[in-house]
């Protein structure tokens, strides 16, 4: 009789429990008013509303994913080629106008990356507006893309920004272009270590001419002893303010253009967020451009943007990097200088003016041990005689053809 009782207890207290969840579930599931936010991808109306619109404001999701972009561009073809073919030239031709303007001959490896780069460019474009289908949420159905469209899509791709709004629809096509992003992003790392090699160069001869105009007695005052040789300099912060400055105004360009184009339909706050989220290369991709205007603004300023991000990060970072070794500069260094010194000279009472170059260089980081000990090895295979070798037996050994590589295997071996 008690284990009877028990149970309808039990069975009272299950059915109180489970009776606010029901009730929940048929007032959630009930079409008025829906608890749980839907989505509604339905055309707009004229007063920008829809049928099947639910209750209260739609969000800028709801919004951006109802605007629909044309099968067709709107924009003339004829400048929808000069952009396309603008776009595809200014990243192209980046690897043939390098040599011009360090004044050095083409390299077979500067006009492979530039050939790789005009058919990778070329390429995609052809593919991706003729061949691939793709998906978006601004798509009626899956269909190629146009060119404006297409040359948005390869910014997202060279830029790793991603937004993920075009993507494409059938699994081959998925595969070709996973395959095609790789490609593209090797031949974009090598340009782009080309470039940086270049700035850098430009860079410091920039800062050695400014530095002779500003002194021009450097040669007696810039370098007054060893202590100040030795001494890292103090890093200037006008490289980085400088990139800053670049940065900050294209973000306020990107900013201003989608706070103020009609189409776009973005606030202030709602452009700074997407300015960050897309020159930062995150992506994400909840606010994108909606209008074709916006599309080929995107394409051309997330190369610039981004690029001049990488600019400020690069310029940073070096700048802590040298901030921290002139702090960690102290006293006890010139102890480490002599010790230095010490390894260099092999213990002897005296230091030669080629003892001193070796400490000199390798105490400013210019040059490895290892570098050094290789160059040693190259002037001992000269045969000098008593420290001095012959200019015409160093310009025959430079004339003297290069050993194939498995001769020089089996010399080192």
């Amino acid at each position: 009789m008690k284990s009877h009782l028990i149970l309808a207890a039990v069975l009272v207290v299950a059915q109180a429990s489970v009776s606010p969840q029901s009730n929940f579930l048929k007032h959630s599931l009930s079409e008025d008013p829906p608890l749980i936010p839907q989505i509604h991808t339905a055309e707009l109306l004229e007063d920008g509303h829809t049928l099947d619109q639910p209750r209260g404001p739609l969000t800028h999701q709801q919004v951006q994913g109802q605007v629909k972009f044309p099968e067709k561009s709107e924009v003339p073809k004829s400048v929808q080629f000069t952009l396309a073919g603008v776009w595809v030239l200014m990243l192209a031709s980046l690897p043939f106008i390098m040599p011009f303007i360090d004044q050095k001959p083409v390299t077979k490896t500067q006009l492979g990356v530039g050939t790789a780069m005009l058919s990778v460019l070329f390429g995609g474009l052809y593919l991706f507006t003729n061949i691939i289908l793709f998906q978006s949420v601004h798509f009626k159905t899956i269909r190629p893309l146009t060119i404006i469209e297409c040359i948005y899509f390869m910014s997202q791709v060279i830029t790793t920004v991603g937004y993920g709004d075009i993507t494409p629809a059938k699994p081959r096509g998925q595969i070709f272009v996973g395959l095609y992003v790789i490609g593209a992003l090797t031949v974009i790392a090598m340009l782009i270590s080309d470039i940086t090699n270049h700035i850098f160069l430009a860079t410091e001869a920039y800062k050695e001419r400014r530095f002779i105009a500003n002194n021009p007695e450097w040669r007696t005052n810039r370098v007054r002893n060893l202590r100040t040789l030795i001494k890292p300099e103090k890093p200037h912060v006008a490289p980085l303010l400088t990139s800053l400055a670049i940065f900050a105004v294209l973000d306020i360009c990107w900013i201003v253009f989608f706070y103020t184009y009609p189409g776009e339909g973005k606030t202030i706050f709602q452009a700074i967020y997407m300015s960050v989220i897309t020159l930062s290369t995150v992506g994400l991709g909840f606010f994108t451009p909606v209008t074709e205007t916006g599309m080929i603004f995107g394409a051309f300023w997330m190369l610039f943007g981004t690029a001049s991000l990488v600019s400020v990060i690069g310029n940073f970072t070096e700048l802590m990097v040298k901030f921290n070794e002139y702090e960690r500069f102290k006293e006890e260094s010139k102890d480490e200088a002599f010790v230095l010194l010490t390894t260099v000279v092999d213990k002897s009472d005296t230091v030669t003016e080629l003892q001193f170059l070796k400490f000199a260089l390798l105490q400013m980081h210019s040059v490895s041990k290892g570098s050094l000990d290789h160059i040693g090895q190259a002037f001992e295979n000269l045969n000098p005689h008593k420290g001095v070798v012959d200019f015409s037996c160093v310009k025959k050994s430079l004339e003297t053809p290069r050993p194939p590589a498995d001769v020089e295997d089996e010399n080192t071996t």
